[in-house]
């Protein structure tokens, strides 16, 4: 109640107790938390969004077990959250140098006067600046170099009004981008079922509550720009949001290759994630039985599928590597060869 119309952030979310469980369904069904007291019943509004975090049963996470089997959790609880990510702990040498020399940096600076430390980083930046001054010629491009890289930082006041100006938004689904969900959720049920059938406990079914859940996240998106209407663009980034989700809660072949999940090599299914793009290239040239696609089409149809822009670009340099796709001139189609 507290949190109305805001986030509620609630820690250890799998040790709560059975009160406290039937409580939170009501909030995430109705946005609304009753209060009997007295024999006076209040109804409250709780219109808040939940970000919470669980911690595995037995302090591991087991692969062979569901979600729901490893957070101690009913699915009638985890159905109700729009996004789902599992973070694992594995094991690389790169992170875990970087979060231990972290770690013991600020136990070994604790205590330090942090300004002077700073002050004394910019002192130390003087003479440099001094030095690239010397040369006339090319002093000035140097600081413009440097100007352009410098980040910009956005200040709390800065992010609170834009959020409160993002919230005057309410984003209404327009006629023409009804017919597009509609198309793109019957296809990912579709997508679901030639899977087999799904074992008790598995959250990546797609459900009527997941296309709640795309509509959500599409009007969220779309108070992100400040408008007042949902764009195909805010669907599919969507939808590529809940393939992400999903697929982390699937994919047991994380630990392999690129740690971030980036590698266009990286096991996805049994099947690489290049060849796996390409199917889906395939399967809409001959769906639309034509050779010849458009790059955005493409694009817009990978990324829904939760594939990345890198993984993309990888799988068409090694298709085209082995003469089975050809780009145009200009860039902008992509033909498939007849002989494949």
């Amino acid at each position: 109640v507290l949190a109305d119309r805001g986030i509620c952030a609630i820690d250890e979310f799998d040790k709560m107790d059975e009160s406290d469980r039937t409580a939170i369904h009501e909030v995430m069904e109705q946005q609304t938390v009753s209060v009997a007291k007295a024999g006076i019943v209040a109804t409250l509004n709780a219109r808040a969004a939940v970000l919470a975090a669980a911690n595995p049963l037995y302090g591991r996470y087991n692969r062979r077990k569901s979600l729901s089997e490893n957070v101690n959790l009913p699915n009638s609880l985890l159905s109700r959250f729009d996004l789902m990510f599992l973070i694992l702990d594995v094991a690389d040498v790169d992170r875990d140098m970087a979060l231990a020399r972290h770690v013991t940096f600020v136990h070994q600076n604790e205590g330090v006067d942090g300004g002077a430390a700073n002050k004394k980083s910019e002192v130390d930046a003087v003479p440099m600046d001094e030095d690239s001054d010397d040369d006339d010629e090319f002093g000035d491009n140097d600081k413009e170099e440097k100007e352009e890289v410098k980040p910009l930082m956005v200040t709390s006041g800065l992010l609170r009004e834009y959020i409160s100006r993002a919230r005057r938004h309410q984003p209404f689904v327009p006629k023409d981008v009804a017919p597009y969900i509609v198309e793109a959720y019957v296809g990912l049920r579709s997508q679901g079922s030639e899977g087999g059938p799904q074992k008790n406990g598995d959250q990546t079914v797609m459900t009527a509550r997941q296309l709640l859940s795309i509509l959500r996240l599409s009007q969220g998106l779309a108070r992100l720009r400040f408008s007042d209407y949902v764009a195909r663009e805010d669907v599919d980034e969507a939808i590529r949001l809940t393939h992400m989700s999903k697929s982390s809660l699937t994919d047991h072949d994380q630990g392999e290759g690129d740690a971030s999940g980036s590698s266009s090599k990286r096991k996805w299914g049994g099947e690489d994630v290049t060849s796996r793009i390409f199917n889906i290239i395939r399967d809409y040239s001959t769906s639309s039985r034509t050779l010849r696609i458009e790059l955005k089409l493409v694009e817009a149809m990978v990324l829904r599928k939760g594939f990345t822009e890198q993984q993309l670009k990888q799988c068409l340099e090694e298709y085209q590597s082995l003469d089975i796709i050809q780009m145009n001139s200009t860039g902008t189609h992509i033909d498939l060869l007849s002989g494949e």
